[in-house]
């Protein structure tokens, strides 16, 4: 089995695609997708080779048919992201606007001044 870097973060992003699609398989052998979608999810949590090895072992025993329609519907996932990321990437990538204190009511405020002014002065 060849070695893979879980350092990258786009590795990473890949493997939490890849146990997101697993979340949602609900026939053939559901528990067993939630089982290796956990180890997933925890070889993101460790970076650990030894528990990649683990889940790559768990997914290798599930059915090949839904190994490959898992490996068709995170493929579609994984474009879909990329693609997001391509349409909000210049958004994100702005500076936010800086807030603006919202403006009172000039007039309210004018009107009490007035009114402190024409009080007539108490000797």
């Amino acid at each position: 089995m060849d070695t893979i870097s879980l350092d990258d973060n786009q590795t990473l992003e890949a493997i939490g695609i890849l146990a997101d699609v697993l979340d949602g398989v609900t026939e053939h052998g559901g528990l067993d997708t939630v089982l290796v979608s956990k180890a997933l999810r925890q070889v993101i949590a460790t970076k650990s080779q030894p528990a990649f090895e683990f889940a790559a072992k768990a997914f290798n025993t599930l059915d090949p048919q839904v190994r490959r329609q898992v490996a068709a519907d995170a493929d579609d996932a994984a474009h879909d992201a990329v693609g997001l990321r391509g349409r909000v990437g210049g958004f994100l990538s702005t500076p936010p606007r800086r807030a603006q204190a919202p403006q009172q009511s000039t007039t309210f405020l004018n009107a009490l001044n007035l009114r402190a002014r024409r009080r007539p002065k108490e000797a």
